[in-house]
């Protein structure tokens, strides 16, 4: 998969909605409550409560996981930051926020899941972190299906796009060009891929992504994502 260059912020891949307080609570098992507001090139911010011990500050372990799983960086810092805004909402006396330290800068450009915990416990969904990538936009969500070069996919077209290009895995996708225009680079599911081809069964907001093979195509299925302009 295709994987392109510089980010220098953090991306709300929990998606845009999940920025704001009242969107992006998250209740879980164990008492715990919280979300990650922000991840920067330095450090990763929000705020955690555990109601069962709602004096006390919690410790917050954040682990980064490259696009193997593997953990490559840990780091921890207490919830002792007041947050008045989260203490409106009912959440304590609001001292709970945090902000930890990172350091991006000894990783390797590319696609990172920040995964943080209280206790083992969740805190918000585990967010991504594109660096090297450049700065995108949400589309908002999109239909995804799979293609090949089959006669059945293609119409007897094989490889040939609608710009004329050679569809290639990992980088070709089919899209409605009044939605998405020939030439746009977007992000799904953390890989970019360019408008080169559209199909009769593409319309709206729908991306067919092309596959070498009629199995990898079908395995695909329908599924929803959301989608992002790269360098908008």
């Amino acid at each position: 998969m295709q994987k392109e260059r510089t980010i220098r912020h953090m991306i709300n891949l929990s998606f845009t909605a999940a920025l704001t307080l009242g969107a992006s609570i998250t209740a879980m098992a164990g008492q715990v409550h919280g979300n990650v507001d922000e991840i920067q090139e330095d450090a990763i911010s929000g705020w955690a409560w555990d109601e069962e011990t709602p004096e006390e500050t919690p410790e917050v372990s954040v682990a980064i996981a490259d696009s193997t799983g593997a953990i490559v960086q840990e780091a921890s810092g207490v919830a002792d930051i007041q947050r008045d805004d989260v203490a409106a909402c009912g959440y304590g006396s609001g001292l709970c926020g945090f902000s930890i330290p990172l350091d991006w800068s000894s990783l390797p450009d590319g696609t990172y899941t920040v995964r943080t915990t209280v206790d083992g416990q969740p805190v918000g969904n585990d967010r991504p972190y594109y660096k090297g990538v450049p700065p995108i936009r949400s589309m908002g969500i999109f239909k995804t299906t799979g293609y090949c070069q089959c006669r059945s996919c293609s119409a007897g077209w094989g490889r040939l796009t609608s710009t004329g290009t050679v569809a290639s895995a990992g980088r070709t996708i089919a899209v409605d060009p009044r939605v998405i225009p020939y030439g746009t680079k977007v992000m799904i599911n953390g890989n970019i891929y360019t408008a080169e081809d559209c199909g009769g069964g593409v319309r709206g907001d729908h991306i067919d992504i092309f596959f070498n093979t009629h199995s990898e195509a079908r395995n695909q299925g329908v599924q929803y994502a959301e989608v992002f302009l790269v360098g908008a």
